[in-house]
């Protein structure tokens, strides 16, 4: 018996991310399709395509994978390692979603993506995990438990009070 420990809907039906590793596609219209990670997933993130519509689908898994999977034909497109931390959040820091913010549970905060030099940076390191990422004009702000911080992009406190 396989459980859901993830969930995400679109206009276009939801993404589930089993125990067992498997993200699994019910379109509202089709067949459903799945695809099989090597890890469990720990967070998910849609991205809008060219149509306006969530075309793909980033997945954090436990042991620091990014993951990114074609919601049309449900294979891995490409995947980044930022360490052996569970992936706590993602951002994606632009509109087409090139580039990608990265969460750890060990505090780590790094970027990946194709456009990115060696693929994966690490930009700087939080006391804590960063529960959620989030880019607002040229700052960073991040959740931890009930405290939120807004960092440069180095992991300086910005001047913005939040």
């Amino acid at each position: 018996m396989r459980t859901v420990i993830r969930s995400m809907l679109t206009a276009d039906g939801s993404v589930v991310a089993m125990d067992d590793a498997a993200i699994v596609w019910k379109p509202r219209d089709g067949r459903q399709k799945r695809v099989k990670l090597d890890a469990r997933a720990s967070v998910l993130l849609g991205l809008i395509g060219p149509m306006g519509m969530v075309d793909r689908v980033i997945v954090g898994d436990e042991y620091g994978g990014v993951n990114f999977i074609s919601l049309s034909t449900m294979e891995l497109v490409d995947k980044f390692v930022v360490g052996n931390s569970k992936v706590r959040s993602l951002c994606a820091s632009s509109i087409s979603g090139e580039s990608i913010l990265v969460g750890c549970e060990n505090g780590s905060v790094f970027m990946v993506g194709r456009n990115v030099p060696n693929r994966v940076v690490n930009l700087f390191e939080l006391d804590g995990p960063a529960s959620a990422l989030r880019i607002v004009g040229q700052d960073l702000h991040i959740q931890q438990g009930w405290e939120r911080k807004v960092v440069a992009w180095n992991g300086q406190n910005s001047l913005l009070v939040a």
